[in-house]
């Protein structure tokens, strides 16, 4: 599953922090929201679904991969879904676990490795199609974060935080600033810690929200609260829960529309949920088969 998230407890410290940064958020982005009925200002909401190759698309090319992205957005891909760990010596890279040996024909943790040790593995080495691999010795390497963010200026991209490290969020935080690209990226993070650094330091970036904001946005669901508003102008909710039923309702994207908050969700590849999806107005889908999903949006007339 895309988000694949780990929860770890915040201090009291933490959520007092991240509570503290809300206000400023919201007035850092307030110019960015619309009032109900009016057109959105949000580069995640364009009035139809984004496409999400999901990691570059990774039921069809092997993820994470300069490849994968290439390919995926000439296909019709809307957004550059970018995994995010650090390598020993501080290097932002597209990866999604913390050792090697699921994807690639190296072995270890990715924590322990320099980027030039990492660059010379090969990255498409066990993707597999139909019993066979075809992208091994076929030059597909590990990209770092910069280079995939410069190949595409002008993709939206979402960026999910995999290393739990705090200094990772103040490190991607520098590079989007050195590369200016504020406005057209979503950043998920997982712990409040990394949530508060990256606010305090990009607070015009949009980000996943603290465990207390998702847990006030559901309370004000629940209650019918229309007059809420939030600092976390993207959500990423599974399109199912744990209990295999179906987190995305009409009630649930109106909720959220109001406060011009783009709902992407993830990861979807199957065609009936995705033709649901885009007859609710969903605004993003992650998804493994992109290529179905233009295919989809195509034969809808959203295309």
């Amino acid at each position: 599953m895309k988000r694949r998230f780990r929860r770890v407890p915040a201090t009291a410290t933490s959520i007092l922090a991240a509570l503290l940064l809300l206000p400023a958020v919201s007035a850092a982005l307030g110019a960015e929201r619309t009032s109900p009925g009016g057109t959105s200002k949000n580069p995640f909401r364009i009035g139809r679904p984004l496409v999400i190759p999901h990691a570059g698309g990774d039921g069809e090319y092997p993820e994470n991969t300069m490849l994968a992205w290439e390919r995926s957005i000439a296909e019709g891909g809307d957004v550059v879904d970018i995994d995010v760990s650090m390598t020993a010596d501080d290097v932002l890279i597209a990866f999604h676990d913390g050792t090697l040996e699921r994807t690639t024909n190296g072995a270890g943790r990715v924590a322990s490795k320099t980027y030039a040790d990492l660059a010379k593995l090969d990255a498409g080495w066990n993707f597999a199609l139909k019993g066979k691999f075809p992208y091994r010795g076929k030059n597909v390497h590990i990209p770092t974060v910069e280079s995939v963010i410069r190949k595409f200026p002008t993709s939206l991209v979402t960026l999910d935080v995999k290393d739990q490290r705090t200094p990772v969020a103040g490190l991607l935080c520098v590079l989007l600033k050195k590369l200016n690209r504020a406005n057209r990226v979503y950043v998920g993070l997982d712990t409040s810690e990394q949530v508060m650094v990256f606010r305090r330091d990009c607070p015009t970036v949009r980000t996943s929200g603290t465990s207390e904001e998702r847990r006030a946005a559901r309370a004000a669901r629940v209650r019918g609260d229309t007059a809420f508003r939030s600092a976390q102008l993207v959500s990423q909710p599974p399109f199912r829960g744990g209990d295999g039923k179906r987190r995305i309702t009409k009630e649930y994207l109106a909720f959220a529309h109001r406060n011009d908050t783009a709902v992407l969700t993830w990861v979807v590849d199957n065609p009936k949920d995705m033709a649901e999806l885009i007859d609710l107005g969903i605004d993003g889908i992650y998804t493994r088969r992109p290529k179905v999903l233009v295919a989809l949006l195509k034969e809808k007339g959203k295309l």
